[in-house]
């Protein structure tokens, strides 16, 4: 019950926060879905060998500087334990993430963002720790010329803690660069970083490359591909519906 209760008072905060702005009287709404696939090591499930497919569903809302929204999966994850020589298969919805917001300034373009995760997954499929998580992150973005971009991004994780699971608050950040095209087709590429919230897992170091497309004034497509020291590998496809 407390897990609602806090989803209800965040929700509450993101309504205020657009309300309380004349400037963002004129809110722009996106729904995006897909496909998302990673193989190797797994924050999830805090397993070092696991394969995850899930299919995202994401709605955002945008006004002038306030931004906000949420996010969930459903995930099909198999997690394989060499020192055992066993394996297990979960599926089913995860965690809920609520973000909310704010652009400091317009350009170059400094944007800080809370988001709080509440554990809504099932716990005993390991689809959840069970425990809400909480994020404070940093944006920076900064155009080059015409049809160039700088970006870069760095957050901190308050994790919320499983006993026994030797877990810890962990940074994250990227920075990268992107490229506009006249056939209005965007490419980026960005170094990242990932701290592992367990202690058993490697921290993560990898590039990320990506490439988007605007199809109409209401629909975008998206995707991406990533690499890392720890030999794991992801990729996704996003379809975008702009309202």
């Amino acid at each position: 019950m407390k897990k609602y209760i806090k989803l209800m008072l965040f929700a509450a905060a993101i309504l205020a926060s657009f309300s309380a702005s004349a400037e963002d009287s004129a809110v722009s709404t996106k729904i995006s879905s897909g496909l998302f696939y990673s193989s190797g090591q797994s924050q999830t499930t805090g397993s070092a060998d696991s394969t995850l497919y899930s299919i995202p569903l994401m709605l955002s809302f945008r006004g002038q500087r306030v931004h906000a929204g949420f996010s969930t999966s459903y995930m099909d994850i198999t997690s394989r334990y060499p020192s055992t020589g066993t394996s297990s298969k979960v599926s089913g919805m995860g965690d809920l993430t609520f973000s909310l917001g704010y652009d400091l300034t317009d350009q170059p373009s400094w944007t800080v963002t809370v988001k709080h995760k509440f554990a809504t997954g099932d716990k005993s499929k390991g689809l959840s720790t069970g425990k809400d998580d909480n994020y404070l992150q940093l944006d920076y973005f900064s155009a080059i010329g015409q049809r160039s971009s700088f970006f870069a991004t760095a957050g901190y994780k308050f994790v919320g803690k499983v006993a026994g699971a030797r877990m810890k608050d962990s940074a994250y950040g990227s920075v990268g660069a992107g490229y506009f095209f006249p056939s209005k087709t965007s490419v980026g590429l960005s170094l990242d970083y990932l701290q592992s919230s367990y202690a058993s897992l490697k921290d993560q170091t990898g590039v990320s490359v990506f490439v988007g497309k605007s199809l109409s004034k209401q629909w975008s497509i998206s995707a991406f591909g990533s690499y890392d020291n720890t030999s794991t590998q992801s990729m996704g496809l996003t379809f975008t519906r702009k309202f």
